[in-house]
């Protein structure tokens, strides 16, 4: 499938990774590739922080990106997380991707270093040198605890291989500031689960929606429909109270939230934990009425 192309706005889904019994659980992660694909969406992210990227092995990443590809085909995307705050390693960790059939790349900004402007830039710099598959850049201040503003973009510009900016949760004001040059230049996809319409109304491409592990459908059919409508208050009144109750991309949350509509287990690797049961309480509540939105997949072939 060829990613990334901008006729119509864009879904792409950060897939939780299963766990039972300590080790991943490949049979709910096809399960949950399946789930995308009847849903329409366009892509999915494998191995990214929503993943438990940190806490996985090398086999498991490395079979998760595998399977990903091998289920995901023709029908998805299967974008690889590979970014690090180191940048051999995120160089040999998108070449690796790269070799095992990603079509695309997610790279964090370096994370925790906080290297300077001219430091990042240097390191997608050399990322894009090494391999030949389109890079998608994470720029969320949030979680990198640096902000290095429109100047980053601006900069990025530069690297023909960057196609894509997914923007963290609470950036509407910095995508509202970028000029209309550099909209036109990359697809602009928000993280941010609750706040999704203002992103598309002010001129974004889609969403890379947590929230789409859950209830891919609605999401897919929010991200579609671009703007508010007559028939959409429910639909999005419904998306906004799920989207609260697991919080701001709580893993935990989320896997209860999965395990709820979907059976899938919802154990966790530390240094997470389990969720607190007024958590699982709140989060059964908010996602009730999309009990039948979903079809199940579990037995799927």
């Amino acid at each position: 499938m060829t990613p990334f192309l901008r006729a119509r706005r864009q879904t792409y889904t950060p897939l939780l990774t299963p766990f039972s019994e300590g080790r991943v659980d490949l049979a709910e992660f096809e399960a949950a590739i399946d789930r995308q694909i009847i849903a329409g969406v366009e892509g999915i992210v494998v191995c990214d922080v929503i993943g438990e990227g940190p806490v996985l092995g090398t086999d498991e990443w490395q079979s998760l990106i595998e399977t990903a590809v091998s289920r995901g085909r023709p029908h998805l995307s299967v974008i690889a997380a590979t970014g690090t705050n180191c940048t051999a390693k995120t160089v040999e960790q998108c070449r690796r991707a790269e070799e095992l059939g990603a079509d695309a790349l997610l790279v964090t900004v370096p994370y925790y270093s906080k290297p300077t402007l001219k430091g990042v830039i240097n390191h997608f710099r050399e990322i894009a040198a090494a391999v030949g598959i389109p890079v998608l850049v994470d720029d969320d201040p949030g979680r990198t605890a640096k902000d290095y503003g429109p100047a980053l973009v601006d900069a990025l510009a530069e690297i023909d291989l960057i196609v894509g900016i997914c923007h963290g949760a609470g950036r509407l004001e910095h995508f509202a500031a970028l000029p209309a040059s550099l909209r036109d230049r990359f697809l602009h996809l928000s993280r941010d689960d609750r706040r999704p319409v203002e992103f598309l109304d002010m001129g974004g491409h889609g969403a890379l929606s947590a929230l789409a592990n859950i209830i891919p459908s609605p999401v897919q059919t929010m991200v579609a429909m671009a703007e508010r409508s007559s028939g959409s208050g429910s639909l999005l009144q419904a998306m906004s109270v799920a989207s609260k109750s697991v919080g701001e991309d709580d893993v935990a949350a989320l896997k209860e939230a999965q395990f709820f509509l979907h059976q899938s287990p919802a154990d966790v690797r530390l240094p997470l934990v389990a969720a607190e049961p007024e958590t699982i309480l709140r989060v059964r509540h908010a996602f009730a009425p999309f009990a039948r939105c979903e079809p199940s997949t579990r037995r799927a072939a």
